[in-house]
């Protein structure tokens, strides 16, 4: 094993098929570890001859990520390296793995907990259903779900502020003069249904309400509907949009329609992906923080793993409005009118 006082956390934890979370919990004493696993640990460091050194702890995380997340969230890739880039900055190791819907629903653990590895903590990235989360987190014990779940498990969750920003959009449309605000997005979600939540305070507060025809599905016939509307002069003047993808799924609607971008209906994103800064016309939207969701999340995880803290916060972070060229200002249009008329 070695000389004395030179043995490690990580040798005892191999020794007693525990992680060296535990055993680092167990040596100070901190919650999480049961009385009769405590006492097995300190008489074997004791027997080790194991002197207490806090710099050789290594924390293993394993971040898991629901497979379509990569293909319907075109800021995947600042999530995956953000939260890569936290752990390593506190000296943690940090495995990645897949998990498709069908591994889901037969609620089968993830390859590398299946083979015996051992995680001292794990974030899950995107939509897993609770049971699933659940069985990991059976796994290993300290749990950290980003943008996903019910937020029913005991566990802590860090999301993006949907609901805000469903509440800034409409404060800002009827600001440039909104009153008619349709909503698109996909199937339901926690992003879809705070967002439209928040979106509805902020509608009533100013007496105005959404048209139910004017919530839209983007996985529907958007081209039909928004050609009946145009031909009936129904659109509504905005729509406020789930993602910056599904928005720019609907600006290329709204242009195959021949309905022009913002001077017949304008259009907001949420994300500020790549894309929107580059498309015709640049889509508004909102800077949802990711450097900040991702240095969170590890934090909070690496306060429960270490003691600091217990499982079962709740954080929202706040995002931030970018203004670009896809929604018109009605009330500057209404107040050249109304000089002009005065003119006369």
């Amino acid at each position: 094993m070695g000389k004395k006082g030179r043995v490690t956390i990580s040798q005892i934890a191999e020794l007693l098929d525990v992680s060296s979370i535990t055993v680092s919990r167990a040596l100070a004493n901190q919650p999480g570890v049961s009385d009769e696993l405590r006492q097995t640990i300190i008489a074997k460091a004791k027997e080790l001859g194991y002197k207490k050194c806090r710099s050789c702890l290594k924390a293993s995380i394993l971040l898991l990520i629901r497979h379509r997340y990569t293909a319907d969230h075109s800021n995947f890739s600042q999530l995956v390296e953000g939260v890569q880039a936290n752990v390593q900055q506190k000296g943690g190791e940090l495995a990645i793995e897949f998990v498709d819907a069908e591994k889901q629903q037969q609620l089968a653990l993830p390859n590398s907990l299946t083979k015996g590895q051992r995680f001292d903590g794990v974030i899950l990235l995107g939509k897993f259903e609770d049971e699933y989360a659940r069985r990991v987190q059976q796994a290993a014990a300290d749990l950290v779900i980003i943008n996903g779940g019910g937020d029913t498990l005991n566990c802590s969750y860090i999301y993006f502020n949907y609901r805000r920003i469903g509440y800034l959009a409409v404060e800002y449309l009827v600001k440039k003069g909104h009153t008619r605000i349709g909503f698109v997005g996909s199937d339901q979600s926690h992003s879809r249904e705070m967002k439209y939540y928040g979106m509805l305070s902020a509608l009533a507060k100013h007496g105005l309400a959404v048209d139910d025809r004017w919530v839209l599905n983007s996985k529907e016939d958007l081209k039909a509907r928004l050609e009946g509307w145009a031909r009936n002069k129904e659109l509504p003047t905005a729509f406020i949009c789930q993602s910056d993808r599904i928005a720019l799924k609907l600006v290329k609607t709204l242009h195959e329609c021949q309905i022009t971008v913002p001077d017949q209906v304008s259009v907001i994103g949420s994300g500020n992906s790549e894309m929107s800064a580059i498309s015709i016309p640049g889509l508004t939207t909102f800077e949802t923080n990711i450097p900040t969701v991702c240095e969170l999340a590890v934090n909070t995880l690496w306060e429960q793993i270490s003691g600091k803290a217990q499982a079962g916060r709740t954080v929202y972070v706040n995002a931030e409005l970018v203004e670009r060229d896809s929604v018109r200002d009605l009330s500057v249009k209404e107040a050249y009118a109304e000089c002009t008329l005065d003119d006369y």
